[in-house]
This record gives C-alpha cells, sequence and structure tokens, in this order.
C-alpha cells in the first residue's frame, strides 16, 4: 500500500520487456487510483517487489533474460513474497499454457489483447483475496490463521502454536513514534519466519505486536527459545546509546509524572497438542492468553509452554 494525499492506494508492478505494454496498463489502473511502478525483465522485477513492497505483481510470460514463469516460482517460494497475487500477461490462448501458468503458481492470467475493464476485474478480484494478509508485515492474518489451526486439529495433526509478543512495544511506540514502531514489528516479522523450521510451520501477524507461528511440535521448543534470545540482541538497535546504558525509557504517566519502562523484550508462550486433546481456535487462543499472562506477571522476556495433560 502508498499513501497518496490521505489514502492509502495498492500498489502494483508491472513487469514487461515492451515499454508500450507497461505504459498501457499503467495508465488504466492509474485511472482506477491504483498506484503503479515498472520493470522492464525479471531480474529487476525480483529487486523491486523487495524494495517496492507492491499489493500485487502482473507481468510477462515471456522475457527474454528471466522467463516470467520462473519469476512467479521465485516469488511463490519465498515466504516474505509468496502471498503477493500474480497475473500473469499472456498472448499465448493455449489450454496447455494456461493450466502450466496456475500450477506455475500464478493466481490469474489476461491476455495482451485485454480491454480496460478486464484487466480492472481481475487486479480487484485478486486484491479482495489477499486482504487476509498484514498490511504492514504482509504476513497472513488472523482469517488464515483460524482455518489453518481449525483445519489441522480436526485432522488429528501434531501442532504446536507459538505466541510471540512484544513487551513494552507500547513506551517505545509512544517515545520513539510509530514509524520507527513499525520498523520494529518489520524486524520482528523477518526474526520469525528466519527462524522458522524448514517443514510444516508458517508465521502470521494478527495485528499490533502479536505474532503467532505454526509448527510441529518437536520444533516448537527451540523456536520459541530462539526467538526469545535473538531479540534481545536485535532490539539494541532501536534504542537510542543513553537509552541502551540507562536500561530504560522515561514516558509521560497520566498525571503528567514520568515514569521508567524497561528496554522491549520477548515473550513466547507455547501450546502443542502432544500430551491433550486440542479442538479448535478458541480453546488454543484462550490457552495462549493465560500463558501470556503468566509470562508478563514474571517481567517478560521468557518463554513457557503449556504441560498440562487436560
Amino acid at each position: 500500500m502508498e499513501k497518496i494525499g490521505n489514502h492509502l492506494c495498492e500498489k502494483i508492478l508491472i513487469v514487461d520487456d515492451i515499454r508500450l505494454h507497461r505504459d498501457r496498463t499503467s495508465e488504466i489502473l492509474a485511472r482506477r487510483g491504483y498506484v503503479t511502478v515498472q520493470a522492464e525483465n525479471g531480474i529487476r522485477a525480483l529487486d523491486m517487489v523487495t524494495s517496492e513492497s507492491p499489493d500485487l505483481v502482473i507481468l510477462d510470460a515471456y522475457m527474454p533474460d528471466v522467463d516470467g514463469l520462473d519469476v512467479v516460482k521465485r516469488l511463490k517460494a519465498d515466504p516474505f513474497t509468496h502471498h503477493i497475487p500474480i497475473l500473469v500477461f499472456t498472448g499465448d490462448g493455449s489450454t496447455n499454457f494456461e493450466i502450466q501458468t496456475l500450477r506455475g503458481g500464478a493466481d490469474g492470467f489476461v491476455r495482451k489483447t485485454f480491454d480496460a475493464e478486464e484487466l480492472v476485474a481481475n487486479v480487484e478480484a485478486l486484491l479482495r483475496r489477499s486482504y487476509q494478509f498484514n498490511p504492514l508485515t504482509k504476513l497472513p492474518a488472523a482469517p488464515y490463521l483460524h482455518r489453518q489451526i481449525n483445519a489441522r486439529l480436526a485432522q488429528n495433526q501434531p501442532t504446536a502454536v507459538i505466541y510471540a509478543d512484544i513487551d513494552h512495544f507500547r513506551a517505545y511506540n509512544q517515545i520513539y513514534g510509530q514509524q520507527a514502531g513499525d520498523q520494529v514489528l518489520l524486524h520482528v516479522a523477518r526474526l520469525l519466519v528466519e527462524t522458522l523450521p524448514a517443514r510444516g510451520a508458517f508465521v502470521t501477524h494478527l495485528g499490533g505486536d502479536d505474532f503467532i507461528a505454526v509448527a510441529l511440535p518437536e520444533m516448537a521448543e527451540t523456536f520459541a527459545q530462539t526467538i526469545v534470545d535473538r531479540f534481545r540482541f536485535l532490539r539494541d538497535t532501536f534504542y537510542s546509546a543513553d537509552d541502551l546504558e540507562r536500561g530504560h525509557i522515561f514516558v509521560q504517566g497520566r498525571r503528567g509524572d514520568q515514569r521508567a519502562v524497561p528496554l522491549m523484550t520477548l515473550s513466547a508462550a507455547l501450546v502443542s497438542n502432544e500430551r491433550r486433546v486440542l479442538i479448535n481456535y478458541v480453546q488454543v487462543s484462550d490457552l495462549l492468553a493465560d500463558l501470556m499472562r503468566y509470562l508478563k506477571a514474571q517481567g517478560g522476556g521468557n518463554w513457557a509452554r503449556d504441560r498440562r495433560t487436560r
């Protein structure tokens, strides 16, 4: 998303080696209120996805350097870009190509002979689906998490759920500002994704400083311990030298008094169905909330798991 005036507009990356095609597409979408950026080849497109964080990518299927379908595969294989909907331009109307395009990871396709309404309709449909992702971190949001947990538990799949929360984040946001706070959230999102086990796991961002990861039970404790420890080193980059030396920041209380607030830490609560039956997301959420209250009461900056058998 990009702010234009007082409005947030979806940003679309248009990738085509022919400038005329890029400009025509950009003009149509700009008239409908979208922000557009352009890339002339696949290599440039991969770089711009990282730097521009587009809400949707439209790309040509055939390009001279990196093939469009190869770009699709790379984006869908990356945990930070797999959620971005991709619309493929093609001049090939064969059924076999359409099947290959969808199986390759593309979310839709449109022929280069499109009219304006056809293009816009495809874009609107794909963006509606993508709204289940957090607009800042681009991680999946609550609806995706609910469906995944309920489905896994209904099938009795081994499942561990880890709730990660940043201690004292609100005070940091108050003193350093929302932009700095957003950077903390982005760093935590990357930390969680990079720490994830290689299989059977994903991370979601419910909003604010609340993140939830789902993993296999045998990997969950190591994951929880690792993110808590790594955040201690990461957080030093967020504070001024004076605040780091002091070991706390000062915030203004409701009565105008100054109170000291500790530096941020990360707490992680862990629940799994290894030793007990878990029924649904609501039950898991309640258990995680109880554990997190316990951790906060102990001062935070640690992790704990629910060891009850019923």
